[in-house]
């Protein structure tokens, strides 16, 4: 008497392709995450960076300073280090200039600019005497 040989549960060349079928979408799924993750961290980095060059305007329209040539200057505000240069130029009117704010990050263990973050321009006005 013949008995039909009866399989029950897969195989392991089955359960392979699955584990490998997986493994891949395990991986692409990881990739995006760290991708989103650091394309969120940038932003963040941008979003304080520009904080820091609008205080800097404020800053300078509060005290109405009149900037003359170039001025750089280190800072610590958002949590991170920060060099703020600051270029005048002179503009048609006498009494406005043109002015430049780069923001860029600086790294706290060697002070050395690690990327300019964000660049911001703006019309300063000399102040009424």
């Amino acid at each position: 008497m013949l008995r039909s040989r009866r399989t029950l549960g897969f195989t392991l060349l089955e359960v392979m392709v699955a584990l490998a079928i997986f493994a891949t979408a395990a991986i692409a799924l990881t990739k995006v995450a760290m991708q989103y993750t650091q394309a969120t961290a940038n932003a963040i980095l941008r979003t304080k960076a520009q904080f820091v060059a609008l205080n800097e305007v404020a800053n300078m329209e509060i005290n109405q300073e009149w900037l003359q040539g170039t001025q750089s200057e280190q800072s610590t505000q958002q949590g991170e280090m920060w060099q703020i240069d600051k270029s005048a130029q002179s503009t048609i009117s006498p009494n406005v200039q043109r002015i430049e704010v780069q923001v860029s990050l600086l790294n706290a263990d060697s002070g050395k600019v690690q990327a300019g973050i964000t660049h911001l321009v703006f019309f300063n006005y000399k102040a009424k005497v």
